[in-house]
């Protein structure tokens, strides 16, 4: 993993008071940590949403772990602009303001987001969301 996702992993750690002390280096513990540096606020600690929507859906609204990391990092203005109005599999409404990551997050950091989201709220096999989202498992 480059130097500069576990620098910005282990900053976001920090910031969150590390959940108890310790962080292990597990792809999903590094996108559990990514996740609630970025996404939480808005999609709430335990992926059951607030001012985003819950994430329980994840997997049937993005099939594609491409297509997730897609949207990630394009966020709603940038989808609509490139896609159209409607977002996954099941034609979302393309509504809100979620944000483009790509100036905020690398494209490791989205990857192990998306791989954490799917395992944790979507219910995918974590083997099969590591492969999907281009996370070396570990």
């Amino acid at each position: 993993m480059p130097r500069s996702v576990l620098i910005a992993v282990a900053c976001a750690v920090l910031l969150m008071g590390c959940g108890g002390g310790t962080t292990s280096g597990s792809p999903l513990a590094q996108g559990r940590d990514v996740y609630g540096a970025q996404c939480s606020a808005c999609h709430g600690s335990r992926g059951e949403g607030g001012t985003g929507p819950s994430l329980r859906e994840v997997t049937s609204t993005f099939p594609s772990c491409a297509d997730h990391i897609e949207w990630v990092t394009l966020g709603s203005d940038r989808w609509k602009d490139m896609y159209g109005d409607t977002r996954g599999a099941n034609a979302t409404p393309v509504e809100g303001g979620m944000p483009s990551h790509e100036n905020i997050l690398s494209a490791d950091e989205i990857a192990l987001v998306a791989a954490f989201e799917r395992v944790t709220y979507g219910g995918e096999v974590e083997d099969v969301a590591l492969n999907a989202c281009g996370v070396a498992a570990p």
